[in-house]
């Protein structure tokens, strides 16, 4: 099915609340009130910083409350600023520990996908050019056509805080077939580029060349941070290491990246792939089995962390699909993750 035959139903949980804070606090500096955001789009305060998701039908209703306000494009563009790593969470400082921006790029795609249910976003180069490509779903409306508009706004300005060469920018193209001359001009002031109108989905147009620089924020003690975050289980009981252990610890320090393959481990151990498989196999093992079983293992472990939230969790694990997680955790104790984080306090 194609991104345009798609129509996907906007339920209670699309979008994480870390990704509407800026949009939420940017409002009441640009014309709106905290009783007029709650009354028109449903957000209060109090329950944004409590809670974990907003509906993407509430991010519509709070970008088309804006676009009646006199300074619609100000309040875009402060909205934009706010946002940098710490507003991404645990993922945002997983990016900062890449080395060079393709691993970035890769790295937000997933965490996109985790925390975002109402669009997905795909990179792809041709003739030297990378273009970011916005696959929006459900029909056209002001407020989705206005949020596309700020995504892509927000991932260049992720871009320049994260490059350590200044991306260098085609064009930004819009769903939107109208815009006002100021809107406009302040838009491609901020793009730097021009503003292409009437386009079937929202894209962004940059030089490939951006795939190969390194990351500005790159750090080590950021990478090995995470190593250590995934490796907080505790250690096998066994007094040698066997092939079962040497599995368990590369697949804890691949999830970061996604979810490893027995391919991919094998490799990582200087084994073949049949090889692993075989050895697997005589110890009454699967790599299914190894990887379903660390994953739960980190999972009960990460959500006694109350500083992290569920969609870090996810992350954490290599999921790229919150919906997954959800599955997998209720499969493993038959309840949610935060119903499972819920238990753990009434105990303590």
């Amino acid at each position: 099915m194609s991104f345009a035959d798609r129509d996907k139903v906007l339920s209670d949980h699309d979008i994480d609340v870390t990704n509407v804070l800026p949009a939420y606090e940017a409002s009441l500096r640009f014309g709106a009130t905290e009783d007029e955001v709650e009354e028109v789009v449903g957000w209060r305060r109090d329950t944004l910083e409590e809670g974990a998701t907003v509906t993407g039908e509430s991010t519509y209703l709070h970008m088309e409350l804006m676009a009646q306000k006199p300074r619609f494009a100000e309040f875009t563009l402060a909205a934009v600023a706010m946002h940098n790593a710490s507003t991404l969470g645990v993922v945002g400082l997983a990016c900062r520990s890449c080395a060079t921006m393709q691993e970035a790029f890769a790295c937000h795609e997933r965490y996109q996908r985790l925390t975002n249910r109402t669009a997905e976003y795909e990179a792809s180069v041709s003739a030297g050019w990378l273009t970011l490509t916005e696959h929006r779903f459900g029909a056209a409306r002001p407020g989705s056509l206005l949020i596309s508009d700020y995504t892509m706004m927000i991932a260049l300005h992720l871009l320049r805080l994260t490059s350590a060469e200044a991306p260098r920018i085609r064009a930004m193209r819009s769903r939107r077939s109208t815009m006002s001359t100021h809107e406009r001009d302040a838009f491609e002031s901020f793009v730097g580029a021009p503003l292409e109108l009437s386009a079937d989905e929202a894209q962004l147009v940059l030089d490939a060349a951006l795939l190969t620089a390194p990351v500005k924020t790159a750090d080590d003690e950021l990478a090995a941070y995470f190593l250590r975050l995934l490796r907080e289980t505790p250690p096998p009981t066994t007094p040698e290491p066997t092939v079962i252990d040497a599995v368990t610890e590369t697949i804890r320090d691949a999830l970061i990246h996604g979810t490893p393959t027995a391919a991919s481990v094998a490799r990582s151990l200087g084994l073949g792939h049949r090889t692993l498989q075989r050895r697997l196999a005589q110890s009454g093992h699967t790599f299914a089995d190894l990887l379903e079983k660390t994953r739960r293992s980190l999972a009960e472990h990460h959500l006694r962390d109350a500083r992290l939230s569920p969609t870090e969790v996810a992350y954490l694990l290599g999921y790229s699909e919150q919906a997954s997680f959800y599955r997998a955790f209720k499969r493993w104790h038959g309840k949610t993750p935060a119903e499972y984080r819920r238990g753990i306090e009434l105990i303590g």
